[in-house]
């Protein structure tokens, strides 16, 4: 099965396009570092958890629009943080990548 990647290019990162509702269970449990877009059929509260997760990760709730409505950070084991998107990005914690979002209302990929 092919994965397809969807580049960021203003965080300078890209991230494998999960739409299967396995892919949305597994999440990063279990894995290495890597970056993750989840793409839901419509705008909804969505949460996480970080069971089985061993890295800090960014969170970031999107709405139809890629407009940012929630941006977290969420820690190995003890973070269960949502919020509502139709997209959540999830990226290993890196403060270069979380200080310019602080900054961006949205996000183009």
């Amino acid at each position: 099965m092919l994965m397809e990647t969807v580049k960021i290019k203003s965080l300078g990162i890209k991230a494998e396009k999960i739409e299967g509702v396995l892919g949305k269970i597994m999440g990063l449990m279990f894995s290495g570092k890597r970056s993750l877009l989840f793409v839901f059929r419509k705008e909804q509260k969505a949460g996480i958890h970080m069971l089985f997760v061993f890295f800090p990760i960014i969170v970031v709730w999107l709405n139809e629009k890629k407009k940012i409505t929630r941006c977290s950070v969420a820690r190995p084991f003890i973070s269960f943080p949502s919020g509502k998107g139709k997209y959540v990005l999830e990226v290993p914690y890196d403060r270069e990548i979380f200080e310019k979002l602080k900054n961006k209302s949205k996000l183009m990929f």
